[in-house]
Formats: C-alpha cells, sequence, structure tokens
C-alpha cells in the first residue's frame, strides 16, 4: 500500500487535531465567502441562528448523444493554411471532442493538444521551436546524469526520487509490447524522462501514478524528447493531482459528491447510507485521469477528448458520473457496502465501453446545460458561467480557502449542502424536490466547520481493517 492513497485517508484527521490543539479553526466569514464562491447563496437571517440556502433542482430528460468518427489526415491538413497554421481552432477541438483522433496522426495532433506547439505556430516556427526544446531537454537530462555519486549522497530528494522511479518503470505496463520483455530499452528511456522531468518540476518532483500517464505518450511518440515536452504538457493539467496535502484530490471528491447529490438524488442516498458518499472508490480515476480502467486504445481516444477542454469545465467528473450511472442498478440491487462498493468499482477496469461512457457523459452535460434553473454550485463546477478558456486544466475550480481567524459560528454542511441538492429530508426521506424553488433552513448550531470538513473530505470507516482494504483495492501502484 502506497503512502500516498494512506495519506489521502488519513492526513485531515491529523491536521484536525493540530488545528484544534492550536486554536486555528476556520473562521465562519472565510466559509461562507468559499461557499459563496462556488455559487451557494446563503443569507444570515438575523438573531433566528438559521441560514436560508435557496436551491432548485428540476431537470429536464436526458437527451440522446451519438459521435462521430476520429478526425483523418485529410481533415486535419483541411484546418491549415498555406503556412501550417491553424485556422479554426474550435472546429478542430470540436471534431476530436466528437470522434477522437485517427492513429496515422495523433503523434502530430496531441502536440498541439498538450501544449509541445501553439495553435497558431506555423511550420517554420515549428521546426524552429522543436530544435529549442530538443537543447533544453538534453541540458536539464545532464544535469542529473553528471550528479556523481559522491553528491547524489547528500542530496536526499534526488536520491529517493530516483529510487522510486527504478522501482516504478519496472512494473509500468510490462504486459504492453511497447514495454514487456527483459531489457527492454523503452523501459530506460521511461526512466531518463521521469528523472528529466524532476529537474523541469522539482518543487512537484516525482509520486508514484506518474509513470503511468508517460507511458501511453511515449508509445504514441515514440521519441524521447516528443514525449518529454507531451507528457510535461499533460502534468501541467493534472499536476496538482500529485501535490502532497492532496487538496485538488478532495476538492474533486468534494465536487463529484456535489454533482452526484444533484443529478441522481436516488444514487446519492444509497451511497450515503452506505458509507460511501466520501466518493473514495473514484480515488483511482481522478488520480491518473481513468488509465488503469481501458485499454492503450481506448485510454488514448479518452484523453484527446478530454485534452479538448470540451463540452464544459471538469468534464472527467461527468465520466465519472457517466460509469456510477451504469454501475447504479448492480450497487443497488446486490446491497453492496463499502467494502463490495470499492471491490466493484474496480473489477470494472478493463470492461467499460469508451463509446458508451463518453455518451453518457455528454448526455449528462447537456441535461445540465439544459437544466431551467441550474443551481449556483453546479454551474460553478462545470464552468457554465464564464466562456471555456483556449486549455482547460482538469482541476480548474479552487479549492475551499480556509484561513485561520478564528472558530466558526455558522456554516451551512457540507452533508447538509448535499441533502438540499437532492431534496432529502434529515431522515433521508425525498421532499418534493422538483416541482418548485425550495426554501431550505439550516440551522447554524450544526457541527463544527472543522468537523464537517472532516465528514466531507475524509470520512472513512473507523477500522484500520478497512483503510487496509481500501488502499489494498484501490492502490493501482502496489
Amino acid at each position: 500500500m502506497t503512502h500516498f492513497l494512506r495519506d489521502a485517508m488519513m492526513a485531515v484527521d491529523t491536521s484536525v487535531g493540530d488545528a484544534l490543539a492550536q486554536g486555528s479553526v476556520p473562521s465562519a466569514a472565510s466559509i461562507i465567502a468559499s461557499q459563496q464562491d462556488l455559487g451557494l447563496a446563503i443569507k444570515t437571517l438575523g438573531e433566528t441562528g438559521f441560514e436560508m440556502v435557496t436551491t432548485k433542482c428540476e431537470l429536464p430528460p436526458r437527451p440522446s448523444v451519438t459521435r462521430s468518427g476520429p478526425i483523418n489526415a485529410q481533415q486535419w491538413s483541411s484546418y491549415m493554411n498555406s503556412e501550417g497554421c491553424i485556422t479554426n481552432v474550435v472546429a478542430v477541438k470540436e471534431a476530436i471532442f466528437r470522434g477522437g483522433v485517427d492513429s496515422t496522426i495523433r503523434t502530430e495532433v496531441w502536440k498541439f493538444l498538450l501544449g509541445y506547439y501553439a495553435w497558431d505556430s506555423t511550420f517554420k516556427s515549428r521546426t524552429e521551436q522543436r530544435k529549442q526544446k530538443v537543447d533544453d531537454y538534453f541540458r536539464m537530462k545532464l544535469q542529473w546524469k553528471s550528479i556523481s555519486a559522491d553528491q547524489e549522497s547528500r542530496f536526499t530528494d534526488l536520491r529517493d526520487r530516483r529510487s522510486l522511479i527504478e522501482k516504478d518503470v519496472m512494473r509500468t505496463d510490462r504486459t504492453h509490447k511497447f514495454f514487456e520483455g527483459e531489457n527492454n530499452p523503452n523501459i530506460s528511456v521511461l526512466y531518463d524522462i521521469l528523472l528529466t522531468h524532476c529537474m523541469y518540476d522539482f518543487d512537484l518532483g516525482y509520486v508514484q501514478g506518474m509513470s503511468d500517464l508517460l507511458a501511453p505518450v511515449l508509445v504514441v511518440m515514440e521519441n524521447e524528447v516528443d514525449a518529454f515536452w507531451c507528457f510535461a504538457g499533460f502534468i501541467q493539467m493534472v499536476g496538482l493531482n500529485f501535490e502532497k496535502e492532496q487538496t485538488a484530490m478532495k476538492n474533486q471528491l468534494l465536487q463529484l459528491q456535489t454533482l452526484i447529490n444533484f443529478v441522481d438524488p436516488e444514487l446519492a442516498n444509497y451511497l450515503e447510507s452506505h458509507e460511501s458518499i466520501n466518493m473514495y472508490f473514484c480515488f483511482r480515476w481522478l488520480l491518473i485521469v481513468f488509465k488503469r480502467e481501458f485499454s492503450f486504445p481506448d485510454i488514448m481516444k479518452l484523453w484527446e477528448v478530454i485534452w479538448t477542454g470540451l463540452p464544459c469545465q471538469n468534464f472527467h467528473l461527468l465520466l465519472c458520473l457517466a460509469i456510477l450511472d451504469s454501475a447504479k442498478t448492480t450497487l443497488i440491487e446486490n446491497n453492496f457496502g463499502f467494502t463490495e462498493i470499492l471491490k466493484h468499482i474496480n473489477d470494472l477496469s478493463s470492461t467499460i465501453d469508451v463509446e458508451a461512457m463518453l455518451c453518457s457523459a455528454e448526455a449528462i452535460c447537456c441535461q445540465l446545460c439544459s437544466c431551467r434553473d441550474l443551481p449556483p454550485v453546479i454551474h460553478n463546477i462545470l464552468g457554465l458561467s464564464t466562456p471555456p478558456t483556449d486549455r482547460q486544466p482538469f482541476n480548474s475550480v479552487p479549492p475551499l480557502d480556509i484561513d485561520q481567524d478564528g472558530p466558526s459560528q455558522s456554516q451551512t454542511s457540507p452533508e447538509r449542502q448535499g441533502k438540499e441538492l437532492r431534496g432529502a429530508n434529515d431522515d433521508g426521506t425525498d421532499k418534493n424536490k422538483c416541482e418548485s424553488d425550495g426554501v431550505k433552513f439550516v440551522n447554524s448550531a450544526s457541527p463544527s466547520p472543522v468537523s464537517q470538513r472532516r465528514d466531507l473530505t475524509t470520512a472513512t470507516p473507523s477500522d484500520d481493517s478497512s483503510i487496509e482494504i481500501l488502499a489494498e483495492q484501490t492502490d493501482p501502484f502496489v
């Protein structure tokens, strides 16, 4: 079991204890401000000690969605002018989102999707740029290659990262023909790229799981330098997943919980009643962007669709909802508990139809976009309030900004927010959630902000054996 996943389960519990010991508890103002940043309509009602949260949750029918074939070399060339500049970036991205990229042009197209080349670059500028990138790569590679054993003995970070990379590359996709066999030179290239990336981004360094993201990129590029720079662009998108504090991972689980509360109240209620609303069974999906769930051809198609940034921000969270939607009947009919849910979700690996999942996720997006009164919190998670930027990172909604100004007197708990979104009473029964605007009253004498934050981000079974099972089933790096 890796320390990374164990930390994801346990880190906040220890920080909570430290915060309480030092008296550094989040203030009400900071938490309410953070919730308002996420679009929650919160009003304090005088001296009553209550807060009013207004939600609207009527969902239209989910539409039927179809997809197209991948763009081919002729179509790709048609988007370029005589100088090689892409003339309609929006149309290119829409075509890629709709059908992916033909394998014969994937090497070139991925360089644009991953920021290796700018969309407005020309044939000439790309040739010059690549020469510079080759020089930059080998300069950084020389930095670690020229460190002597004596120097490294006093360079703990580099020594530890080298050791971890050595272990990981030996067990990364060794059944794939590109990496199989003893003394495979591609394993050495994988190692060199990962260690060079440590020199490129020493603050982030290397974390288990990065080798999983690099492997398909290297298979596509079949070139060390090109693979490095494309991998660096990928890490720019998902690097927050690997930060030690794991704030981005916890934030994505929070956003996913919020979405499922709104989109599928029945499943959300079931997960909550079976100690699984924390969504930890989705940890692996989010951490390495579904890498372990699909074959190489399928994950290549899925990634290039995600990299377009379409059709909304955080589309990968809707992909999670699509998978859960297909698994919902099995979970509920078998009355799966926390451990069984975790095992079943991990057993889905290599069984998911990527095209069906993409259609379902897009249909959910269309359904939400068509919702007449979409709650602001959902609006913000999907980035529907502002036009999409040229390259949307996955973790684009900032985490809750918790300051240390003192104890809180009033906060709407995340669990209560979930009940409001899915129209549930405190006893779990359904309210008339789809007929009118609901004015809800939340008692401010709810649990403290620290305990509520723990409920949302680190709620795990109380016994250590369950945590062992969770790590054993979820950790893709053992």
